[in-house]
């Protein structure tokens, strides 16, 4: 991955703009005493655990700190506070590979970073074959790397949650139009770019350049056989009109 100094100053770690000022550790108090904080930190307790905290303090400003244990699920629950990113310490990638596959689901949406200090490309291979995101390395990246490449990858993880978002929405949106199951691949697109810009005409030759990308050119008459196809397939009280000047558009009767 690039240095961080390839990276816009602005966008060096987004993941810092709601944590507090202050470094939280609890280690081993309830979760419930844990102040908030978009990133949690489970250390493990092996050789190098003090350099590697050190290293995460000068790092991040803020970390919710506790220490890692196996089978233990609460430090991973976002009933009290939310989180972005999960960073695990210790350079064992057997259990933290362990830590994750168990609590896969719980971790599908953050960021997660394994956290060594010395450590062997080997290991770091193990570490990302296991699923994690990046592999930080104490003794070998400065921090102000580590913030960029975190913010990199947050930024990875938003977009690809804002594009789920968006096609979740667009999905309803046509289920609530039409009788979606009905409908073949060409009449699916051509309500999705009806849909788009719903009550509004949306020019012939727009709807035929779009259908057509990749394709070849998608005739007028075929379009009129896609419209009268999509017409009978939608659900009252939407209906496909003319929209003047060679359009269609879809609007409420």
């Amino acid at each position: 991955m690039d240095s961080a100094t390839e990276v816009p100053a602005d966008a060096l770690m987004q993941t810092e703009a709601a944590l507090p000022d202050t470094a939280f550790v609890s280690d081993d108090r309830p979760y419930m005493q844990s102040r908030p904080s978009q990133i949690r930190y489970l250390s493990m307790n092996d050789l190098h655990r003090d350099t590697r905290d050190a290293w995460m303090l000068s790092a991040f400003d803020a970390v919710e700190q506790h220490t890692f244990v196996d089978l233990e699920t609460r430090f991973l629950s976002i009933a009290e506070e939310d989180y972005e990113a999960l960073i695990i310490g210790g350079n064992d990638p057997v259990r933290a590979a362990r830590f994750l596959r168990i609590n896969r689901p719980i971790l599908a949406r953050k960021v997660k970073i394994a956290l060594m200090h010395g450590s062997l490309a080997s290991k770091r291979a193990k570490a990302l074959n296991a699923g994690f995101d990046d592999v930080f390395d104490s003794a070998r990246m400065s921090p102000e790397e580590a913030k960029a490449r975190c913010a990199v990858i947050l930024a990875r993880y938003q977009a690809a949650a804002q594009q789920a978002r968006a096609e979740q929405e667009l999905a309803s949106s046509l289920d609530r139009i039409a009788h979606v199951h009905l409908l073949g691949k060409r009449e699916r697109q051509l309500l999705t770019l009806l849909v788009g810009r719903i009550g509004e005409p949306v020019s012939h030759y727009k709807l035929r350049t779009e259908l057509s990308r990749g394709n070849d050119e998608l005739s007028y008459n075929y379009l009129k056989v896609l419209a009268s196809n999509l017409r009978a397939k939608l659900k009252p009280p939407y209906v496909l009109v003319p929209g003047g000047q060679g359009s269609y558009k879809i609007t409420s009767a």
